[in-house]
C-alpha cells in the first residue's frame, strides 16, 4: 500500500500538494460555530447556567484550536496570506461573541432575579 501511495505521489505530484487552508476550518464553519455557540451560550447563561459546564469546554476547545493556529508563527502568516484578513477577523470576532453573549446572558439573568424578588 505504501508503495502504491509513493508511486502515485511521485507520478502525480499534485496529489501530494495541499495548501494551508485545505487543512483549516472553512469560513462558514467558523461563522456557524460563532453564531450557534454565542446563541447557545447566551441561552444557557440566561436560563440554565449549569449547562455551561458542558457547553463552554466544547465551544472553547474549537476556538482554542482555531486561534492557536492563527497565533502560530509559521502557520498564522500562511493562513493570513491565503484566506485574508477577513477570515482572521471573523475567527477572533466569533470567539469574542461567544464570551460576550455568555456575559450578557448572565447579566440579564441576575437583573431579572433582582427585579422579581
Amino acid at each position: 500500500m505504501r508503495a502504491l501511495i509513493a508511486l502515485l505521489i511521485t507520478a502525480l505530484p499534485v496529489l501530494g500538494h495541499a495548501e494551508v487552508m485545505d487543512k483549516e476550518f472553512s469560513l462558514f464553519t467558523v461563522m456557524l460555530w460563532g453564531l450557534l455557540g454565542g446563541l447557545l451560550t447566551f441561552l444557557a447563561a440566561r436560563f440554565k447556567p449549569w449547562l455551561l459546564l458542558v457547553l463552554l469546554p466544547v465551544v472553547g476547545s474549537f476556538f482554542y484550536l482555531q486561534l492557536s493556529e492563527l497565533m502560530d508563527p509559521y502557520v498564522g502568516p500562511a493562513i493570513a496570506s491565503e484566506a485574508g484578513s477577513f477570515y482572521i477577523f471573523i475567527s477572533w470576532a466569533a470567539s469574542v461573541l461567544v464570551l460576550a453573549s455568555g456575559g450578557i446572558g448572565f447579566a440579564m439573568r441576575y437583573r431579572n432575579v433582582k427585579a422579581n424578588p
